[in-house]
């Protein structure tokens, strides 16, 4: 089942880079870019196996590539990543292990308002899963399509589709794949007024379990703009998921805020009263007071010195990390500052808090997990950089059968790059900086 649904990944992301290479190189103004990345990593830590006592030092060796193949047109792009990784264990040979990620991303502008954007992200590796900390060897994929029409100045209709799988080489609770198609509208009816709506669908399907929910999501924003670049809102949303261990909805009406001083950031901050219904006996219904956010701002204090922050918090019928834990509810934030030191030389701080509740009838679970951190990167020259960073991780946990720990590491990182380095025009700001400041499970 493994190997079939690992070749099905495989064949579909070769089928369209090919469809697509063919398409886009019969323009004659197609620009081709390649962009090796080759790199070297040591790192120490104090708690490999992220345990409360009995720590374990560790010392680890990564050798990994970055390999970025792009063609850009006036209507369309393209591009495929490959990053390999090896990771060479001083004392624990038997986690040495190879990483293989390839992602394609591709959109295209099928009229002057409307376009069309794919990406599919798959992922073979061995990490510490987030239910029970032990190690698992695992594939992920993360597939996106959507269409979006642009009718208005601030009017738009979409329609998306995605579908994820993790997939284990042993048996494992977390086992699941889910198909989700969604739609979203948004409408001023008035320079002042307007309203924007989002609805989905969701299934997933356990391996092991046969709870298997299906939920049906919606919600509903009445905005009021106050300027150009700040609105008010009162919002209703609802969830309905249909599931064998009983049935749940969620209810959530809120008031809030937008404010979007660029199209690319900005803060959405909303508070309400967050309903839980349980179709099973028992007294499980919930009820609580919630807050929604969704930011992300760059400062620029000077030119030398820049800080970004980044945060959002919702819920969800399953938390991809721990997908049989079922419903939960997390909120996350984090920052980075760096300031240019020297010419060649710049020093960075980062932090970051997360909290994951997971409360399914029978039992409820909270993580808590702190992340802090400081580095400097030495660019003697154009094509090489030199990062040496440390970091240090809290998490605690109310979960039987998982320890609380803390953790510290040291990271030294020797990257090769070319000489020109190509920029890629569809780079997510916003999720390269999430990458950075929220450590990967």
């Amino acid at each position: 089942m493994y190997f079939r649904n690992r070749t099905l990944a495989v064949k579909v992301n070769i089928m369209v880079f090919i469809f697509l290479l063919l398409f886009i190189s019969n323009s004659y103004c197609a620009k081709i870019q390649f962009h090796p990345i080759l790199s070297i990593t040591g790192e120490y830590t104090d708690n490999f196996l992220q345990t409360k006592s009995n720590k374990n030092d560790e010392f680890l060796t990564k050798y990994g590539a970055d390999l970025s193949f792009g063609i850009i047109d006036k209507k369309a792009n393209l591009f495929l990543v490959y990053k390999p990784e090896y990771t060479d264990h001083n004392e624990y040979k038997f986690y040495d292990t190879w990483k293989h990620d390839v992602s394609l991303a591709a959109s295209y502008q099928l009229s002057k308002n409307t376009s069309l954007t794919f990406s599919d992200e798959f992922v073979r590796d061995l990490n510490q899963s987030a239910r029970t900390n032990n190690f698992e060897t695992h594939d992920t994929n993360k597939t996106f399509l959507g269409v979006v029409h642009q009718f208005g100045k601030k009017d738009s209709f979409g329609i998306n589709y995605t579908y994820n799988f993790d997939l284990y080489d042993e048996p494992n609770l977390d086992e699941f794949k889910t198909h989700k198609p969604s739609v979203f509208l948004g409408y001023w009816f008035s320079p002042k007024w307007g309203f924007d709506t989002n609805f989905s669908y969701s299934k997933t399907k356990y391996d092991i379990s046969n709870n298997d929910p299906e939920t049906l999501s919606g919600d509903v924003r009445v905005l009021h703009m106050i300027n150009k670049h700040f609105d008010v809102y009162a919002k209703y949303a609802q969830s309905l998921t249909d599931q064998n261990s009983g049935d749940h909805d969620v209810y959530y009406p809120s008031l809030g805020f937008d404010w979007k001083p660029t199209d690319d950031s900005g803060i959405t901050f909303g508070i309400g009263i967050l309903l839980q219904n349980w179709a099973m006996p028992g007294d499980y219904d919930k009820e609580r007071f919630f807050f929604e956010l969704d930011m992300y701002k760059v400062f620029d204090f000077t030119k030398k010195s820049q800080l970004s922050i980044t945060g959002e918090s919702g819920y969800s019928d399953i938390d991809p990390e721990a997908a049989s834990l079922g419903f939960n509810i997390y909120g996350q934030a984090g920052f980075r500052y760096t300031y240019q030191l020297l010419k060649k030389l710049s020093t960075n701080m980062k932090g970051s808090y997360r909290v994951n509740e997971y409360n399914q009838p029978g039992f409820d679970r909270t993580d808590n997990t702190l992340e802090l951190g400081a580095g400097l990167v030495w660019t003697p020259l154009r094509w090489l950089s030199v990062n040496l960073s440390y970091s240090f991780s809290d998490f605690e946990t109310d979960a039987v059968g998982r320890d609380d720990y803390q953790e510290n590491k040291g990271i030294l990182t020797i990257r090769l790059t070319p000489v020109q380095p190509v920029r890629f025009d569809n780079s997510n700001p916003r999720a390269s900086l999430e990458n950075q400041v929220f450590s990967p499970r």
